[in-house]
């Protein structure tokens, strides 16, 4: 532990501290003592001139000062103010001394700051605010044995606190506004909204401290456990683009990353060190699994290139409640009443998550709703399912309420050209880009005005694979839409995996519809 602050510094440290509670003890009774004498004097005046002590012609600030120069205050909670707001400020800088905050991500600093902070949540019973339960729950009272222990934890605790703080570094961005797909990182990142509209650069606050969080990263990656400071990158911006603000253009080459940023407030990072790239890769897919890394496979082949072969484990992951809402609100599930009832498919439909909320019944529908829309609209849409596992698929078929449910590998399956689907939602397996082969491939089974509502890996949309480009290109020239899901979606299902969901016409004609929960 003498790596981290030599022992001599901590005993000094906290004989220091000590010292100074001693001394507001006494202080505290030189108070009690002065409002002792303060009292006689007033009980002496009182004698002197009834009914006068306390009224005064004027309160000035003088005869103001003088009637409250002393006031005495309650020897515990003064002591055990005195004590807490020593103890936050030594703690404080024995963490600066050590230099444990540099390993720590925003998350990590934020869950350190709240142990340490000042002004707590909620006071006490008698409307204190620093009161004994606030202080059980920070960080301990300072002594040498607390703060060896605590350096030991963080030290024991430093590379799972700097691993999990580079998760958050490159997982929790904005999706839409970096070139990976959440535990891979590309050559580029951009940082949105990282200057205001007016021009101007805060060198403080959230966004820039996650500019901080990522020049951290690579600084310790590297070796360097300085912290950055006046040379990092947030300072140095500061110092090039001036106090004053106006919308404008700027470049500023940092030590691992070179920073444009733009008169819409976007920063472009285009890092240069390609060596600590691949640590934060490698770091970011023993986190999440390989068996989820899409974001770090080889080369991808063009789409006319298509794995057939199953996905590990069928790339199961059930849609979770939330997300197959998402999903079905995109889809247009409704009919005019003088046309053929739709056809929908749920390829790879597992448990039916998503092809059993595609059957409106009208016994479910609000009766308002009923009575507005029944006489116009039909609601006796046919689903299909198929499966690959023979239980999910017999499970499907026990339902009684699919038109048709088909076990075989939906990859194996040929369209019938006369029995084409109006609709296709779906959430195909995402390993290896096997996503975008479904999807194609589900493209195939659709009327030419028919709509296709899928969840798909978020790397499809930055991925710079041949396949994820040559993907990209045709869902633009479809008029494709692509809209996020948060962060964690499929959680429960077992994967980390970022997800957005992909709505395409096969004609590439946007219709105008509402969606099925607007309408209906």
């Amino acid at each position: 532990m003498n790596a981290l602050v030599p022992r001599q510094t901590v005993e000094q440290i906290c004989a220091f501290r000590d010292e100074a509670l001693k001394q507001f003890a006494v202080a505290f009774e030189k108070i009690a003592e002065a409002n002792s004498s303060i009292l006689e004097a007033y009980k002496l005046w009182e004698a002197a001139a009834p009914g006068k002590p306390g009224f005064y012609e004027r309160m000035n600030d003088e005869v103001e000062a003088f009637s409250k120069s002393v006031r005495l205050p309650d020897r515990d909670q003064y002591l055990r103010t005195a004590k807490r707001l020593v103890d936050v400020t030594c703690w404080t800088h024995v963490i600066n001394h050590t230099g444990i905050e540099n390993l720590m991500d925003k998350q990590a600093k934020d869950e350190l700051r709240g142990q340490m902070r000042y002004i707590p949540e909620r006071t006490g019973r008698s409307g204190e605010i620093i009161n004994q339960d606030e202080i059980d729950r920070c960080l301990p009272e300072v002594s040498p044995e607390n703060i060896y222990a605590t350096l030991e934890r963080f030290q024991a605790d430093a590379e799972m606190i700097f691993r999990r703080g580079l998760v958050n570094v490159f997982s929790k961005l904005d999706r839409r506004f970096r070139s990976h797909d959440g535990f891979k990182v590309g050559s580029r990142m951009i940082l949105n909204h990282m200057v205001e509209a007016s021009g101007y650069f805060r060198g403080h606050g959230d966004k820039a401290e996650k500019l901080a969080d990522v020049e951290r990263t690579f600084r310790v990656l590297d070796g360097s456990a300085e912290h950055a400071g006046y040379s990092g990158i947030v300072a140095q911006i500061e110092r090039e683009r001036g106090t004053w603000g106006d919308p404008r253009q700027s470049e500023h080459d940092g030590e691992f990353f070179k920073v444009r940023i733009f008169k819409n407030g976007n920063a472009h990072l285009w890092f240069t060190r390609d060596d600590l790239v691949r640590q934060v890769n490698q770091i970011l897919a023993d986190h999440y699994g390989e068996t989820l890394g899409d974001g770090m496979a080889k080369e991808a082949d063009p789409l006319k290139e298509v794995k057939t072969t199953p996905a590990k484990r069928y790339g199961f992951f059930p849609t979770p409640d939330a997300a197959a809402g998402t999903v079905i609100g995109k889809a247009n599930l409704w009919q005019n009443k003088d046309k053929d009832r739709l056809r929908v498919l749920e390829p790879s439909a597992g448990t039916g998550q998503l092809a059993r909320r595609c059957i409106v019944r009208l016994q479910d529908m609000e009766d308002w709703r009923r009575e507005r829309y029944a006489k116009d609209f039909r609601f006796d849409n046919a689903v299909d399912c198929i499966e690959i596992q023979p239980h999910l698929a017999r499970d499907l078929e026990t339902q009684g309420i699919y038109n048709r449910v088909t076990c075989a590998d939906f990859m194996q399956v040929k369209p019938d050209p006369a029995r084409l689907y109006d609709r296709v939602i779906m959430n195909p397996p995402f390993d290896r880009e096997r996503d975008i082969d479904h999807v194609m491939h589900a493209l195939s089974f659709l009327k030419e005005d028919g709509q296709l509502v899928t969840v798909m890996s978020a790397g499809t949309e930055f991925r710079e694979t041949k396949k994820s480009v040559a993907f990209r290109n045709l869902m633009e020239s479809l008029g494709a839409d692509w809209e996020d899901l948060p962060a964690g979606s499929f959680a429960e299902s077992g994967t980390y995996c970022n997800t957005g969901i992909l709505t395409v016409w096969k004609n590439g004609k946007r219709k105008s519809y509402r969606s099925t929960w607007e309408k209906f």
